[in-house]
């Protein structure tokens, strides 16, 4: 998305100047006017890419981002709210934060605040804390005069979001030490205990069993190529990694996850959900409608639906309700589309919007909660099917091993 460098002056007649992030010059406009300012000069900025702070793009990790974004979200809403500015909000947090990673970053959203920069731009400075999609709806808040609303409304959002996050972690928390303990198990039952039962096996000589066979032949594959298995494993990884990262595969394993039947379409309702909240809260802002989709397509996550909600807003803009716009892409829910027509038909559309993502948030929890009570039995039994066919190529050895020597 271009950049524009703009004059503006205020209700003062001081001049300000600074940066605004938007899809065209009009857009900037409309921004610049709705801070309250009167352009004076908009240009797009044709030089290199604002620079962020030196850890936007970290060679490491950062742990807890989620837990400090929704944190600086949950305070910046009460004290906006309260009636401060924006500057003097982000200096409250700068003295309420103990974390150096997160005082860098508020002041580093300072420093373009006191630039003229207006707030969703002077995020990025912020880097990974603030992600594009949320700087589009805050700067949408910006545009409305609604900010400490939509402020609220995000950190809403982001401590549900945080919450299924949650509850899946925890949910995977035990199969996953299942199947490690479980991997560690069969690395010893093949590497140490086999080969010290090849000889007794050896006795049984043409009469060894098949299952027995297999477990020894397994055993001597890895004693002899081991490290090149694990290298070609490690190979693999890496390779299916880069494949996923392809925007062609990532649409395409989107469009899978939505129609799931094993995911119990939860990402779909989950992405609906978020798409319904996100236009609800843009259109009580004042947005007109194709505007509010056009910046909740930025926010949505999966590729596909995003592509498809792009389709939408075209036929929305050629005078296509949008119930029938989203029936024609064949990616939302049913509830989704019956509470979009009643909101047109009765003219409370954003009203509407909000109780389908209630709907949908209800939904994506029950079949959450079905989803992980499923799980656990469902890996117990593969790893108790893999335990049991070990055992029975091992005591099908000894057993005719024993039944020679008799």
């Amino acid at each position: 998305m271009p950049n524009y460098l703009y004059e503006a002056a205020d209700s003062n007649g001081i001049i300000t100047r600074g940066t605004l992030e938007a899809p065209t010059r009009s857009i900037a406009v409309e921004r610049i006017i709705g801070l309250g300012r009167t352009p004076v000069r908009v240009v797009e900025h044709a030089g290199t890419p604002l620079k962020l702070s030196s850890g936007s793009q970290p060679l490491w990790p950062q742990f807890n981002l989620a837990n400090d974004r929704l944190t600086l979200l949950q305070e910046f809403s009460i004290l906006l709210r309260a009636g401060l500015s924006v500057e003097r909000s982000l200096v409250a947090m700068l003295a309420l934060t103990n974390k150096t990673r997160i005082k860098a970053s508020i002041q580093n959203v300072l420093e373009g605040l006191r630039a003229g920069e207006p707030l969703s731009t002077a995020m990025r400075r912020a880097g990974l804390l603030f992600p594009d999609a949320l700087r589009k709806l805050i700067a949408a808040g910006e545009a409305s005069g609604r900010l400490p609303e939509v402020m609220t409304r995000l950190a809403t959002a982001q401590a549900r979001n945080k919450e299924l996050t949650d509850k899946i972690a925890s949910a995977m928390i035990y199969p996953a030490l299942l199947l490690v303990v479980m991997l560690a198990v069969l690395i010893m039952i093949f590497t140490v205990v086999l080969p010290r039962l090849e000889p007794l096996f050896e006795q049984s000589g043409a009469a060894l069993p098949w299952p027995a066979a297999l477990l020894l032949g397994i055993s001597h594959f890895l004693d002899a190529y081991g490290i090149l298995f694990a290298v070609a494993v490690i190979g693999a990884l890496a390779a299916l990694l880069y494949a996923l990262r392809q925007p062609a595969m990532q649409i395409t394993l989107d469009k899978r996850a939505l129609s799931s039947r094993f995911l119990l379409k939860i990402p779909q309702a989950y992405q609906a959900a978020q798409i319904c909240r996100n236009l609800a809260m843009l259109l009580d802002g004042g947005m007109p409608l194709n505007r509010a989709l056009e910046t909740a397509e930025g926010a949505v996550t999966n590729s596909y639906m995003r592509q498809s909600l792009t389709s939408v807003i075209d036929r929305v803009k050629h005078g296509r309700s949008l119930k029938l716009s989203l029936e024609d892409a064949n990616v939302f829910p049913r509830v989704t589309l019956e509470f979009v027509g009643v909101g047109e038909e009765t003219g409370r559309l954003g009203p509407m919007l909000n109780e389908a993502a209630d709907v949908l948030d209800r939904d994506v929890q029950v079949k959450l909660d079905r989803l992980s009570a499923l799980l656990l039995p469902i890996v117990t039994i593969f790893l108790g099917i893999i335990v049991a066919g070990i055992m029975s190529g091992v005591v099908s050895g000894i057993l005719a091993a024993n039944d020679l020597a008799l």
